[in-house]
């Protein structure tokens, strides 16, 4: 036996145990992250969902698909067990949407100055962002 297996087997059961539990926590990745507000980024891929209202009015959506992102505690319409992947970004002018138009398939950055859970069936994603700001790379 090398000298690092001698005190290894030297130190009793429980001790070797602890020292394993802590090399195996030493080695996952954090799950706690704090979480997004007003005025953040959020960077993913950009992509365009069309889908259709229950009323039967069509809608596009443009999204950003990111890394689970936490949303603030307090609004009813969040699931906390999970973060939210995908960010509604609200186009309601022609600029807006030509300005994303171009980076479909691509991955933006935006400042999101306003951000909720999606609370209807008219915001496709987990979170619907109705002010942003996209950003340079």
């Amino acid at each position: 036996m090398e000298r690092g297996d001698q005190a290894l087997m030297g130190m009793p059961f429980v001790w070797r145990g602890v020292a394993l539990a802590a090399v195996l926590l030493a080695c996952t990745p954090a799950t706690a992250q704090q979480a997004i507000r007003e005025g953040d980024t959020l960077t993913g891929k950009l992509r365009l969902v069309a889908t259709r209202h229950p009323n039967g009015t069509k809608l596009e959506a443009w999204q950003i698909v990111s890394e689970p992102r936490m949303m603030p505690k307090g609004d009813d319409f969040c699931d906390y067990d999970k973060g939210a992947t995908t960010f509604h970004l609200f186009t309601m002018k022609d600029a807006l949407r030509k300005q994303l138009k171009p980076l479909l398939g691509k991955t933006v950055t935006v400042k999101a100055n306003a951000l909720f859970c999606s609370e209807t069936a008219w915001h496709i994603g987990d979170v619907a962002v109705p002010q942003w700001e996209l950003l340079p790379k």
